[in-house]
């Protein structure tokens, strides 16, 4: 069975795994390309917002570089912390509530999540009446960007099945080399995005085709069990599990109540493990030897951590007036992968084969884009705070560190990222006393460049999905105790884009051939989140 979609033009955007050969050889895709580290992942562990922090930075959008007197100043602009005049112990939780929704035939699905944004302290150290007029030291935990979703998508009536894929990745390999006595997982020429057309062929999945006189081995691989006049139909269900924080420590300083300044040094936490589940079924299967349906599940979990500093000032020239600046530096991270993936195959007279591979680990050392943060705020009579932000985020300034991987991580980068411009808006006020209503909203930028944005916005899928912008309206409300204790209480909503998704992509070209295999596509991914955040502070 071969059913070769030709195009004309390659798809330079997909991730690209080059085999040792004179010819080209490229493929990857959604339920491919996870188990390697490549620049759209590290920019999607990058893009961080403040919409998981304190109930009232969340309620103001965010929009707080020019503010302070709150534990999320560590995380964006340190010199905040010099606003404080006393001690304070700090908690955040929150429950988000996410829907995905694609233009496929398919279905929007719901994930709830809860979680603690935020906890820690502030320790104000000094108060004098000289040229310093406090000093405060701040530890804090940080969440920084919420990696808990699920998507669904289907397609009915197929011409291409992934056995397709997987015969041609096979294509030369012995069939030898992939019994179980050969440990084909441990062989390493035989690289782990290839080990689903391992298990394809321990399955019987794709069988290797034979010469007719001779018995021999052709060199390449069918789908037998999959005639071509039967129809395919297409399930792909992803869940995905994890987060993205920070543990802080800062320093502020407050010179005269004008000038405020502060340092943070940030450890960051990356944890994230996705559960891939494609399945197949095929319309039209009767005979004993064909196949009925199939199920491919790769895993991957992601786990690292990193190492960053963030300095800030904030200047207050008259008292009703703040401007804030800050700097993040890049983000020198530790990313350890865990892959593995099953296969099973049903065939129409009842019986079933299962396959599984080994687990396999790698760690990738890379470095996350810097930040420009700008933010003005404006008090009204006592009674409103006005602030806005501005963020510069340069994704095409990320590299990677690890050995052989850094001139392709470059090109890659350099071809698809850029810079973004991320913008918040907040408001609070005080209708009556120790009563505050506020209401923000934040748009962050897509980390693509112009091109790669044109390419996606033409209708064009990458080979994994990937969030581009999204934008956040918040409200919420606070009460201030008599003893100077608060109760904050936000609610935000969130809708995020994503890149088109290929399911898997295979193409081989040389002077006389053009073979590519292109399977289905995820379109118009989104996902909407409803945010109920809490944060209690009490003072000590």
């Amino acid at each position: 069975m071969k059913r070769f979609i030709c195009i004309a033009t390659l798809a330079t955007l997909f991730s690209l795994t080059t085999k040792a050969v004179a010819q080209t050889t490229v493929f990857g895709g959604e339920v491919i390309s996870p188990v390697n580290m490549s620049h759209m992942e590290a920019a999607k562990f990058s893009q961080t917002e403040h919409t998981y922090l304190s109930a009232r930075v969340a309620a103001m959008g965010g929009a707080f570089t020019s503010l302070g007197a709150d534990l999320s100043s560590m995380t964006i602009n340190p010199a905040g912390l010099g606003m404080y005049r006393s001690s304070v112990l700090s908690v955040s939780a929150a429950y988000d509530h996410t829907r995905s929704s694609n233009g496929n035939v398919g279905y929007g699905i719901n994930k709830g999540n809860f979680s603690f944004n935020q906890i820690g302290t502030a320790l104000n150290l000094y108060q004098g009446s000289g040229s310093l007029v406090s000093f405060t030291l701040g530890f804090a935990y940080n969440k920084l960007a919420d990696l808990n979703y699920r998507n669904s998508a289907r397609w009915d009536n197929g011409e291409v099945t992934i056995g397709e894929f997987f015969a041609e990745q096979m294509y030369g390999i012995d069939p030898s080399e992939l019994s179980p006595s050969k440990a084909p997982f441990s062989n390493p020429d035989i690289y782990p995005d290839e080990w689903g057309g391992v298990l394809a062929y321990r399955t019987f999945f794709i069988n290797p085709v034979m010469d007719e006189n001779s018995g021999l081995f052709t060199g390449g691989y069918d789908v037998t069990g999959v005639p071509i006049e039967n129809r395919v139909n297409s399930h792909l269900a992803v869940e995905s599990m994890g987060s993205v924080g920070e543990y802080d420590l800062s320093a502020g300083f407050n010179f005269g109540n004008l000038l405020y300044v502060g340092a943070t040094l940030g450890i960051q936490s990356i944890e994230q493990i996705i559960y891939y589940d494609y399945s197949e079924k095929y319309v039209g299967a009767s005979g004993d030897t064909e196949l009925s349906s199939m199920l491919y599940r790769p895993t991957i979990a992601n786990y690292g951590s990193g190492i960053n500093f963030k300095i800030g000032a904030i200047l207050r020239p008259i008292s009703a007036l703040r401007f804030g600046i800050a700097y993040h530096s890049p983000t020198s991270v530790s990313l350890s992968k865990d892959y593995s993936t099953d296969m099973q195959t049903n065939f129409v007279s009842g019986k079933s084969i299962f396959e599984k591979s080994y687990i396999n680990t790698f760690t990738y050392d890379y470095t996350s884009p810097s930040k420009l943060l700008l933010g003005a705020s404006l008090t009204l009579s006592n009674r409103a705070i006005l602030s806005v932000d501005y963020d510069r985020v340069w994704y095409d300034g990320m590299d990677m560190q690890t050995y052989g991987l850094e001139e392709a991580f470059a090109n890659d980068v350099a071809y698809d990222l850029g810079s973004a411009d991320n913008f918040r808006v907040g408001l609070e006020v005080l209708p009556i006393s120790n009563l505050y209503l506020r209401a923000g909203y934040a748009y962050y930028g897509s980390p693509l460049n112009r091109e790669a944005t044109a390419y996606n916005d033409e209708g064009n899928a990458f080979y994994g999905t990937y969030k581009t912008h999204s934008d956040t309206f918040s409200l919420g409300a606070g009460w201030r105790f008599a003893s100077g204790t608060s109760l904050d209480l936000v609610w935000s909503l969130s809708r995020a884009h994503y890149t088109n998704s290929v399911m898997y992509y295979y193409s081989y070209t040389d002077d006389q051939t053009n073979i590519n295999v292109t399977g289905p596509a995820m379109m118009n991914t989104k996902h909407t989140s409803n945010t109920i955040g809490l944060t209690y502070t009490t003072l000590f």
